[in-house]
Parts: structure tokens; C-alpha cells; sequence
């Protein structure tokens, strides 16, 4: 399948360029780069465990948090309708999508720590203490995008834009920091009770850009998306994405001398 994807997305590509050679309409390259902060349901998990001991609580369950980021890198290509007033692009990207529980925002360590529950036979139970879980996911992915452009060809200006993609698992790796470093060895053991990544996942977003030069020459743009929506297959994943905000930054790049007005 994940072949299969891959050939698709060349395949977009490959049609993409042969419509370039057919008409004199405006077609563009991006090279894009970006991120997306996405907020998450509170975890409820039954392997976390705020205290084993009901007498004694050395962690508030309340303080435990989900985060999710995913950055990406990729290229694009958009082809103007309309007199140039709106832009219709596709291409293919890579996603690095990070996701935790147990840090409190996306920068820094986490200073407490949670029990994970990682083994129990009916009679024991076995708990490792445990600051962060932290899984990371990288996806092939599809984008289509859709811009807006109302006003004329000034060296700065904005524009509007609404989009998707859809995104193939390609690998994944979980891993955790113990609040006790010896518990190091026992990584895998307590990794293999964590949930596996979604196989794959659709986001969208609206957004308004900022682009800076004239369309016949090379350029930068500057987007911003609000809201920023991610949607799962699986009910059963490491964190439950909601909602958030994005960055992107592309090199805008025209592929024709001439523009047909």
C-alpha cells in the first residue's frame, strides 16, 4: 500500500508537469517547509496512574497532558485559474509528527513524573515511574490546497487559502525518560503496552498568506492556518488530537518567462 502511495503521489507529480507543458496559464513550484501545534484530549489511560498509594499523593492526575506537534518538509506545484485570482496546487510532503504525554508545554522537560503500569499477572503488579512517553511518526502525505488571491500582483501581499492531506505511516518509534535512569534497559518492556500510531490520518486547515515578490520572479511566502484539524482511524491512539495553529514557509519559485493575462 505504502508503495502504492508513493507511485500516486509521483504520478500527481508527473501529470502536474505535463499540464505545465500544454498552456501558457501561470504554474508555480513551492518548496515548503512547516508545523503544526495541535491541542489533545486530557490522556485516560488505564496503564497511568497518577499515585499507587490511595494515602499519599506525590502527583495531581489533573497535571497530566497530552501534546502533539507535526512538522513537515515537501514540495509543490500550483497551476493559477480565473485571471490568476485563485490557485489550485498539489505534491507530496513528509511529516514528522511528534506526540507526548507527561510535558507540560513543547520546549522543556517535564519536572514530575506518572507510574506506568507496564506489567501484572493477577497477583503483582509492576510500575515504573515515568517522566515522559514520546512517540514519534514520520508519513508520506498528499497535499491539495485551494488559495484565494483578491488583489493585484503587488511585491507584497495577501491571500486566502482552505486545504487537506492525507498521509501514509511510513515508521514510528516510542520512547520514554524514567524518572530513574537504571529503569533504562526495561525501555522496550514498558514501551510495548504503549498504543501504535495511526497506520494513516487526514488534516485540514483556512489559513491567510503573506507573499513577498512579483509573480514572474522568485519569491518567499508566510502562512498562518487557523483552525488546524486532524483526523484519525483509530479510536484506540497514543493521544486524541483536537485542534490547533500552524506556521509555513515556502520558496516560491514561477515557471513561466511570460504571464497570460
Amino acid at each position: 500500500m505504502k508503495t502504492k502511495f508513493i507511485l500516486t503521489g509521483a504520478l500527481i507529480l508527473l501529470l502536474t508537469g505535463s499540464i505545465y507543458g500544454q498552456d501558457k496559464k501561470l504554474k508555480l513550484l513551492f518548496l515548503e517547509s512547516g508545523i503544526d501545534f495541535i491541542s489533545c484530549e486530557q490522556p485516560e489511560k488505564d496503564y497511568i496512574r497518577a499515585d499507587v498509594d490511595p494515602y499519599y499523593y506525590d502527583f495531581v492526575s489533573d497535571h497530566i497532558r497530552s501534546l502533539l506537534y507535526n512538522e513537515y518538509f515537501g514540495v509543490k506545484f500550483e497551476y493559477r485559474l480565473v485571471k490568476n485570482l485563485l490557485g489550485v496546487s498539489g505534491g507530496m510532503r513528509y511529516n514528522r509528527m511528534v506526540s507526548s504525554i507527561g510535558k507540560t508545554d513543547y520546549w522543556t522537560e517535564s519536572p514530575d513524573f506518572f507510574y506506568v503500569n507496564f506489567w501484572s499477572d493477577g497477583t503483582s503488579t509492576e510500575y515504573a515511574k515515568v517522566l515522559e512517553i514520546n512517540q514519534k511518526s514520520d508519513y508520506i502525505g498528499i497535499p491539495v490546497e485551494l488559495r484565494i488571491y483578491p488583489y493585484k500582483d503587488y511585491p507584497v501581499n495577501v491571500y486566502f487559502k482552505a486545504g487537506g492531506s492525507f498521509n501514509l505511516l511510513v515508521r514510528s518509534q516510542t520512547n520514554l525518560v524514567f524518572q530513574d535512569e537504571t529503569m533504562n534497559p526495561y525501555e522496550r518492556n514498558v514501551a510495548s503496552i504503549i498504543e501504535k500510531p495511526s497506520s494513516y490520518f487526514a488534516s485540514f486547515h483556512l489559513g491567510i498568506g503573506l507573499k513577498i515578490g512579483k509573480l514572474t520572479k522568485p519569491g518567499f511566502i508566510l502562512e498562518a492556518s487557523i483552525p488546524v484539524g486532524i483526523a484519525t482511524p483509530d479510536k484506540a491512539t497514543f493521544v486524541t488530537p483536537q485542534g490547533g495553529v500552524g506556521v509555513q514557509f515556502m520558496v516560491r519559485i514561477p515557471l513561466n518567462k511570460k504571464i497570460e493575462k
